[in-house]
Protein backbone atom coordinates (compact mmCIF):
# COMPACT_ATOMS: atom_id res chain seq x y z
CA UNK A 1 0.00 0.00 0.00
CA UNK A 2 1.63 3.29 -1.08
CA UNK A 3 1.98 6.40 1.07
CA UNK A 4 -0.73 8.34 -0.75
CA UNK A 5 -3.20 5.52 -0.18
CA UNK A 6 -2.37 5.39 3.51
CA UNK A 7 -2.82 9.15 3.84
CA UNK A 8 -6.24 8.85 2.21
CA UNK A 9 -7.26 6.16 4.69
CA UNK A 10 -6.17 8.33 7.61
CA UNK A 11 -8.11 11.34 6.37
CA UNK A 12 -11.20 9.26 5.60
CA UNK A 13 -11.17 7.86 9.13
CA UNK A 14 -11.12 11.31 10.69
CA UNK A 15 -13.72 12.91 8.42
CA UNK A 16 -16.04 9.89 7.93
CA UNK A 17 -15.91 10.47 4.17
CA UNK A 18 -15.80 7.76 1.50
CA UNK A 19 -14.40 7.21 -1.97
CA UNK A 20 -11.92 10.08 -1.64
CA UNK A 21 -9.24 10.34 -4.32
CA UNK A 22 -5.62 9.99 -3.18
CA UNK A 23 -3.91 13.24 -2.19
CA UNK A 24 -0.38 13.50 -3.46
CA UNK A 25 2.24 15.15 -1.26
CA UNK A 26 5.90 15.85 -1.83
CA UNK A 27 8.14 13.18 -0.34
CA UNK A 28 9.22 14.31 3.15
CA UNK A 29 12.91 14.44 4.13
CA UNK A 30 14.69 11.45 5.66
CA UNK A 31 14.12 12.75 9.22
CA UNK A 32 11.59 15.41 10.19
CA UNK A 33 7.94 16.25 10.76
CA UNK A 34 5.32 17.38 8.28
CA UNK A 35 1.70 18.15 9.19
CA UNK A 36 -1.14 18.53 6.68
CA UNK A 37 -4.13 20.46 8.06
CA UNK A 38 -7.63 19.94 6.62
CA UNK A 39 -10.72 21.95 7.59
CA UNK A 40 -14.27 22.29 6.31
CA UNK A 41 -17.30 23.51 8.29
CA UNK A 42 -17.13 21.75 11.66
CA UNK A 43 -14.63 19.10 10.53
CA UNK A 44 -10.95 19.76 11.22
CA UNK A 45 -7.92 17.52 11.70
CA UNK A 46 -4.22 17.29 11.08
CA UNK A 47 -2.32 14.40 9.48
CA UNK A 48 1.10 14.01 11.10
CA UNK A 49 3.95 12.43 9.12
CA UNK A 50 6.91 12.05 11.50
CA UNK A 51 10.15 10.38 10.41
CA UNK A 52 12.43 9.74 13.36
CA UNK A 53 15.00 7.45 14.95
CA UNK A 54 13.75 5.18 17.72
CA UNK A 55 15.48 2.85 20.17
CA UNK A 56 14.31 -0.76 20.56
CA UNK A 57 14.91 -2.09 24.08
CA UNK A 58 13.66 -5.51 25.19
CA UNK A 59 11.18 -5.68 22.30
CA UNK A 60 9.60 -2.33 23.17
CA UNK A 61 9.86 1.13 21.63
CA UNK A 62 8.57 4.26 23.39
CA UNK A 63 7.38 7.11 21.17
CA UNK A 64 7.31 10.53 22.73
CA UNK A 65 6.23 13.63 20.75
CA UNK A 66 2.80 12.16 19.99
CA UNK A 67 -0.23 14.48 19.95
CA UNK A 68 -2.36 13.52 23.01
CA UNK A 69 -5.61 13.58 20.99
CA UNK A 70 -4.21 11.29 18.27
CA UNK A 71 -6.72 8.75 16.99
CA UNK A 72 -4.96 5.45 17.78
CA UNK A 73 -6.93 3.47 15.12
CA UNK A 74 -5.33 5.77 12.53
CA UNK A 75 -1.78 5.16 13.81
CA UNK A 76 0.68 3.61 11.34
CA UNK A 77 4.33 2.93 12.14
CA UNK A 78 6.60 1.50 9.49
CA UNK A 79 10.35 1.09 9.11
CA UNK A 80 12.23 3.25 6.64
CA UNK A 81 15.02 1.80 4.51
CA UNK A 82 16.38 -1.69 5.14
CA UNK A 83 15.13 -2.11 8.71
CA UNK A 84 13.18 -5.34 9.42
CA UNK A 85 11.31 -3.82 12.36
CA UNK A 86 7.68 -4.96 12.77
CA UNK A 87 5.53 -2.89 15.11
CA UNK A 88 2.75 -4.59 17.05
CA UNK A 89 0.22 -3.28 19.53
CA UNK A 90 0.62 0.22 20.98
CA UNK A 91 -0.85 1.72 24.14
CA UNK A 92 -0.80 5.18 25.63
CA UNK A 93 1.77 5.69 28.34
CA UNK A 94 1.89 8.65 30.70
CA UNK A 95 5.09 9.68 32.42
CA UNK A 96 4.96 12.06 35.38
CA UNK A 97 7.90 14.04 36.74
CA UNK A 98 8.54 16.99 39.02
CA UNK A 99 9.41 20.29 37.31
CA UNK A 100 12.80 21.79 38.01
CA UNK A 101 14.66 24.95 37.09
CA UNK A 102 13.29 26.71 34.02
CA UNK A 103 10.11 24.61 33.94
CA UNK A 104 9.14 25.63 37.45
CA UNK A 105 9.85 29.28 36.62
CA UNK A 106 7.74 29.06 33.48
CA UNK A 107 4.85 27.67 35.54
CA UNK A 108 5.13 30.55 37.96
CA UNK A 109 4.98 33.10 35.11
CA UNK A 110 1.98 31.35 33.54
CA UNK A 111 0.17 31.33 36.90
CA UNK A 112 0.72 35.06 37.40
CA UNK A 113 -0.53 35.77 33.85
CA UNK A 114 -3.70 33.74 34.50
CA UNK A 115 -4.36 35.60 37.76
CA UNK A 116 -3.86 39.00 36.09
CA UNK A 117 -6.31 38.07 33.31
CA UNK A 118 -8.84 36.86 35.90
CA UNK A 119 -8.63 40.20 37.75
CA UNK A 120 -9.32 42.09 34.50
CA UNK A 121 -12.04 39.86 33.06
CA UNK A 122 -13.67 38.54 36.22
CA UNK A 123 -14.86 35.01 36.77
CA UNK A 124 -13.48 32.29 39.04
CA UNK A 125 -9.80 32.18 39.80
CA UNK A 126 -7.83 29.60 37.78
CA UNK A 127 -6.91 26.42 39.58
CA UNK A 128 -3.31 26.36 40.80
CA UNK A 129 -1.02 24.11 38.76
CA UNK A 130 -0.12 20.74 40.18
CA UNK A 131 3.40 20.02 41.37
CA UNK A 132 4.06 17.45 38.66
CA UNK A 133 4.03 17.37 34.86
CA UNK A 134 2.46 14.49 32.90
CA UNK A 135 3.69 13.74 29.39
CA UNK A 136 1.75 11.39 27.07
CA UNK A 137 3.66 8.90 24.93
CA UNK A 138 3.10 5.58 23.19
CA UNK A 139 4.61 2.25 24.22
CA UNK A 140 4.65 -0.25 21.35
CA UNK A 141 5.63 -3.91 21.19
CA UNK A 142 8.01 -4.59 18.29
CA UNK A 143 9.75 -7.48 16.61
CA UNK A 144 13.23 -6.72 15.36
CA UNK A 145 16.84 -6.23 16.32
CA UNK A 146 17.55 -4.08 19.37
CA UNK A 147 19.10 -0.68 18.85
CA UNK A 148 18.30 2.31 16.65
CA UNK A 149 15.82 2.14 13.77
CA UNK A 150 14.50 4.79 11.40
CA UNK A 151 10.71 4.72 11.31
CA UNK A 152 7.85 6.69 9.84
CA UNK A 153 4.95 7.52 12.20
CA UNK A 154 1.63 8.61 10.67
CA UNK A 155 -1.63 9.43 12.45
CA UNK A 156 -4.64 11.75 12.51
CA UNK A 157 -5.41 14.17 15.34
CA UNK A 158 -8.60 16.28 15.53
CA UNK A 159 -6.82 18.64 17.93
CA UNK A 160 -4.52 19.93 15.19
CA UNK A 161 -6.26 22.79 13.39
CA UNK A 162 -5.63 26.31 12.17
CA UNK A 163 -7.42 29.64 12.61
CA UNK A 164 -7.75 32.31 9.91
CA UNK A 165 -8.10 36.09 10.16
CA UNK A 166 -8.67 38.40 7.20
CA UNK A 167 -7.69 42.08 7.24
CA UNK A 168 -9.55 44.03 4.52
CA UNK A 169 -8.64 47.61 3.63
CA UNK A 170 -10.90 49.52 1.24
CA UNK A 171 -9.88 53.07 0.28
CA UNK A 172 -11.44 53.27 -3.19
CA UNK A 173 -14.95 52.42 -4.28
CA UNK A 174 -14.22 49.38 -6.42
CA UNK A 175 -11.25 47.49 -4.94
CA UNK A 176 -9.95 46.23 -1.61
CA UNK A 177 -6.69 44.79 -0.27
CA UNK A 178 -7.06 41.53 1.64
CA UNK A 179 -4.38 40.06 3.90
CA UNK A 180 -5.00 36.63 5.41
CA UNK A 181 -3.13 35.39 8.46
CA UNK A 182 -3.22 31.82 9.73
CA UNK A 183 -2.55 30.87 13.35
CA UNK A 184 -1.61 27.42 14.64
CA UNK A 185 -1.28 26.50 18.32
CA UNK A 186 1.75 24.25 18.16
CA UNK A 187 2.57 21.22 20.32
CA UNK A 188 5.63 21.62 22.55
CA UNK A 189 7.89 19.15 20.78
CA UNK A 190 11.09 21.23 20.67
CA UNK A 191 11.30 20.69 16.93
CA UNK A 192 10.29 22.18 13.59
CA UNK A 193 7.69 21.03 11.09
CA UNK A 194 6.72 21.67 7.50
CA UNK A 195 2.99 22.49 7.54
CA UNK A 196 0.47 22.65 4.70
CA UNK A 197 -2.96 24.18 5.23
CA UNK A 198 -5.98 23.08 3.19
CA UNK A 199 -9.55 24.27 2.95
CA UNK A 200 -11.73 21.19 2.53
CA UNK A 201 -11.33 17.55 3.50
CA UNK A 202 -10.68 14.43 1.42
CA UNK A 203 -13.93 13.02 0.10
CA UNK A 204 -15.79 16.32 0.36
CA UNK A 205 -17.90 18.03 -2.30
CA UNK A 206 -14.72 19.48 -3.81
CA UNK A 207 -11.04 18.59 -3.57
CA UNK A 208 -9.09 20.22 -0.72
CA UNK A 209 -7.57 23.54 -1.77
CA UNK A 210 -4.09 24.44 -0.53
CA UNK A 211 -4.05 27.77 1.32
CA UNK A 212 -0.51 28.12 2.63
CA UNK A 213 2.63 26.21 3.53
CA UNK A 214 5.57 27.06 5.73
CA UNK A 215 8.11 25.74 8.23
CA UNK A 216 7.25 26.54 11.86
CA UNK A 217 8.65 25.96 15.33
CA UNK A 218 6.86 23.37 17.47
CA UNK A 219 7.50 24.99 20.83
CA UNK A 220 4.03 25.27 22.37
CA UNK A 221 3.50 28.83 21.15
CA UNK A 222 1.18 30.15 18.43
CA UNK A 223 2.75 30.16 14.97
CA UNK A 224 1.55 32.82 12.52
CA UNK A 225 1.63 32.29 8.75
CA UNK A 226 1.23 35.45 6.67
CA UNK A 227 0.64 34.94 2.95
CA UNK A 228 1.06 37.84 0.54
CA UNK A 229 -1.71 40.46 0.43
CA UNK A 230 -4.09 40.35 -2.55
CA UNK A 231 -6.16 42.96 -4.37
CA UNK A 232 -9.71 42.07 -5.36
CA UNK A 233 -12.74 43.79 -6.91
CA UNK A 234 -14.94 45.09 -4.09
CA UNK A 235 -17.97 47.29 -3.53
CA UNK A 236 -20.31 48.40 -0.79
CA UNK A 237 -23.96 47.42 -1.15
CA UNK A 238 -26.97 48.50 0.88
CA UNK A 239 -29.26 45.52 1.33
CA UNK A 240 -32.66 45.24 2.95
CA UNK A 241 -33.48 41.69 4.01
CA UNK A 242 -36.72 42.13 5.90
CA UNK A 243 -37.42 38.46 6.63
CA UNK A 244 -36.71 37.48 10.22
CA UNK A 245 -36.59 33.73 10.71
CA UNK A 246 -36.10 31.58 13.76
CA UNK A 247 -35.10 28.52 11.74
CA UNK A 248 -37.84 26.47 13.40
CA UNK A 249 -40.72 27.20 10.99
CA UNK A 250 -41.71 24.43 8.60
CA UNK A 251 -41.01 25.27 4.94
CA UNK A 252 -44.60 24.81 3.75
CA UNK A 253 -46.53 26.64 6.49
CA UNK A 254 -47.85 30.19 6.84
CA UNK A 255 -45.40 30.77 9.71
CA UNK A 256 -42.36 30.51 7.41
CA UNK A 257 -40.72 33.94 7.16
CA UNK A 258 -43.71 35.64 8.78
CA UNK A 259 -41.85 38.14 10.98
CA UNK A 260 -39.98 41.18 9.66
CA UNK A 261 -37.28 43.67 10.61
CA UNK A 262 -36.55 47.22 9.44
CA UNK A 263 -32.75 47.55 9.36
CA UNK A 264 -30.90 48.18 6.07
CA UNK A 265 -27.34 46.86 6.24
CA UNK A 266 -24.22 47.95 4.38
CA UNK A 267 -22.37 44.89 3.07
CA UNK A 268 -18.89 44.54 1.66
CA UNK A 269 -18.91 42.38 -1.47
CA UNK A 270 -15.65 40.78 -2.62
CA UNK A 271 -15.38 39.17 -6.06
CA UNK A 272 -12.78 36.85 -7.61
CA UNK A 273 -11.58 35.85 -4.15
CA UNK A 274 -11.98 32.75 -1.99
CA UNK A 275 -11.52 33.23 1.73
CA UNK A 276 -11.43 30.33 4.20
CA UNK A 277 -13.66 30.68 7.27
CA UNK A 278 -12.35 33.23 9.73
CA UNK A 279 -13.04 36.62 11.26
CA UNK A 280 -12.87 39.68 8.99
CA UNK A 281 -11.40 42.98 10.19
CA UNK A 282 -12.45 45.66 7.71
CA UNK A 283 -11.14 49.23 7.43
CA UNK A 284 -13.38 51.30 5.12
CA UNK A 285 -12.29 54.77 4.05
CA UNK A 286 -14.04 55.61 0.78
CA UNK A 287 -15.64 58.81 -0.55
CA UNK A 288 -19.22 59.33 0.63
CA UNK A 289 -18.87 57.09 3.69
CA UNK A 290 -17.70 57.71 7.24
CA UNK A 291 -14.38 56.07 8.13
CA UNK A 292 -15.12 52.80 9.88
CA UNK A 293 -13.29 49.85 11.41
CA UNK A 294 -15.48 46.78 11.74
CA UNK A 295 -14.94 43.24 13.04
CA UNK A 296 -17.17 40.55 11.50
CA UNK A 297 -17.18 36.97 12.88
CA UNK A 298 -16.82 34.07 10.49
CA UNK A 299 -20.47 33.10 10.92
CA UNK A 300 -21.68 36.45 9.54
CA UNK A 301 -20.55 35.98 5.95
CA UNK A 302 -22.82 35.27 2.99
CA UNK A 303 -22.06 33.70 -0.38
CA UNK A 304 -24.01 34.93 -3.41
CA UNK A 305 -22.76 33.00 -6.41
CA UNK A 306 -19.05 33.72 -6.75
CA UNK A 307 -19.22 36.83 -4.56
CA UNK A 308 -18.37 36.73 -0.86
CA UNK A 309 -20.26 39.26 1.27
CA UNK A 310 -19.79 40.34 4.88
CA UNK A 311 -22.10 42.69 6.84
CA UNK A 312 -20.45 45.89 8.06
CA UNK A 313 -22.96 48.26 9.64
CA UNK A 314 -26.60 49.39 9.70
CA UNK A 315 -27.41 52.53 7.67
CA UNK A 316 -29.48 54.61 10.11
CA UNK A 317 -30.76 56.87 7.32
CA UNK A 318 -32.62 53.99 5.63
CA UNK A 319 -35.68 52.25 7.05
CA UNK A 320 -37.41 49.25 5.48
CA UNK A 321 -40.87 47.77 5.82
CA UNK A 322 -42.02 44.33 4.64
CA UNK A 323 -45.33 42.51 4.59
CA UNK A 324 -46.00 38.99 3.43
CA UNK A 325 -49.32 37.25 2.78
CA UNK A 326 -49.79 33.60 1.78
CA UNK A 327 -51.95 33.31 -1.37
CA UNK A 328 -53.16 30.45 -3.59
CA UNK A 329 -52.27 30.94 -7.27
CA UNK A 330 -53.61 28.26 -9.64
CA UNK A 331 -51.58 25.14 -10.48
CA UNK A 332 -49.01 25.63 -7.68
CA UNK A 333 -48.66 24.50 -4.06
CA UNK A 334 -48.85 27.99 -2.57
CA UNK A 335 -47.64 31.55 -3.14
CA UNK A 336 -46.19 34.41 -1.09
CA UNK A 337 -47.29 37.98 -1.87
CA UNK A 338 -44.65 40.51 -0.77
CA UNK A 339 -44.83 44.28 -0.40
CA UNK A 340 -41.78 46.34 0.51
CA UNK A 341 -41.00 49.99 1.13
CA UNK A 342 -37.69 51.70 1.95
CA UNK A 343 -37.51 55.29 3.21
CA UNK A 344 -34.40 57.46 2.79
CA UNK A 345 -34.15 60.09 5.54
CA UNK A 346 -30.60 61.06 4.66
CA UNK A 347 -29.16 63.72 2.38
CA UNK A 348 -27.66 61.40 -0.26
CA UNK A 349 -29.43 59.29 -2.91
CA UNK A 350 -29.01 55.60 -2.17
CA UNK A 351 -29.11 52.40 -4.15
CA UNK A 352 -30.78 49.67 -2.08
CA UNK A 353 -31.19 46.00 -2.96
CA UNK A 354 -34.19 44.24 -1.48
CA UNK A 355 -33.38 40.58 -0.90
CA UNK A 356 -36.10 38.13 0.10
CA UNK A 357 -35.13 34.55 1.09
CA UNK A 358 -37.26 31.96 -0.72
CA UNK A 359 -38.78 28.75 0.55
CA UNK A 360 -37.06 25.48 -0.43
CA UNK A 361 -39.11 24.02 -3.31
CA UNK A 362 -38.85 21.93 -6.46
CA UNK A 363 -39.91 24.94 -8.54
CA UNK A 364 -40.20 28.68 -7.94
CA UNK A 365 -42.00 31.15 -10.22
CA UNK A 366 -41.78 34.93 -10.14
CA UNK A 367 -45.27 36.25 -10.91
CA UNK A 368 -44.57 39.96 -10.70
CA UNK A 369 -47.75 41.93 -10.15
CA UNK A 370 -46.23 45.03 -8.61
CA UNK A 371 -43.51 47.65 -8.60
CA UNK A 372 -40.86 47.59 -10.06
CA UNK A 373 -40.55 44.93 -12.76
CA UNK A 374 -36.79 44.34 -12.37
CA UNK A 375 -36.85 41.66 -9.65
CA UNK A 376 -34.84 38.52 -10.39
CA UNK A 377 -34.41 35.15 -8.68
CA UNK A 378 -30.78 34.45 -7.74
CA UNK A 379 -29.84 31.25 -5.91
CA UNK A 380 -32.18 31.06 -2.90
CA UNK A 381 -33.49 34.64 -2.95
CA UNK A 382 -35.36 37.28 -4.93
CA UNK A 383 -33.45 40.53 -5.59
CA UNK A 384 -34.95 43.92 -6.40
CA UNK A 385 -33.00 47.12 -7.03
CA UNK A 386 -34.33 50.49 -5.85
CA UNK A 387 -32.90 53.99 -6.34
CA UNK A 388 -34.11 56.18 -3.47
CA UNK A 389 -33.76 59.95 -3.51
CA UNK A 390 -33.24 61.89 -0.26
CA UNK A 391 -36.44 62.37 1.72
CA UNK A 392 -38.46 59.89 -0.38
CA UNK A 393 -39.89 56.37 -0.16
CA UNK A 394 -39.66 53.71 -2.86
CA UNK A 395 -41.80 50.57 -3.00
CA UNK A 396 -41.73 47.12 -4.55
CA UNK A 397 -44.24 44.27 -4.69
CA UNK A 398 -44.43 40.82 -6.29
CA UNK A 399 -45.64 37.25 -5.80
CA UNK A 400 -43.51 34.10 -5.64
CA UNK A 401 -45.28 30.81 -6.45
CA UNK A 402 -43.94 27.46 -5.26
CA UNK A 403 -44.29 23.84 -6.30
CA UNK A 404 -43.16 21.49 -3.51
Amino acid sequence: MNAARRLWLLAALASSCHRAPPIEHAEPPLVGISIAFYQHADTAFGVVDDRRWVEVIDGVVVLDRIEPAAALPSLMIEPVGTSKLVVGQCARDRVTYEPEGDVALQRYVERQTQLARQRLEGGPAPAPPGPAITVASLRCRVTGAPGRHLVRVLYVSPALRYRAQHDVTMTVGDRATVTTRFAITTPAWASTATVTLHEGVPGGASSPRELARSTIQLDGSTAILSPVSRDAPARLQRIYTGAQRTGEEADQTAAWGRDSRTAVWVWLELSELQLPPGAVFAHVEVPGEAIRDVEVPSSGRDQLGAALRVPLWVDDTLHGMRTRVVVSPPDVSLGDRFEFSVANTGEEPREVWIEEPLRPARQRHYLGGGRPSSSVLVDDRARTRLLIKPGTIERAAYTIAYVF
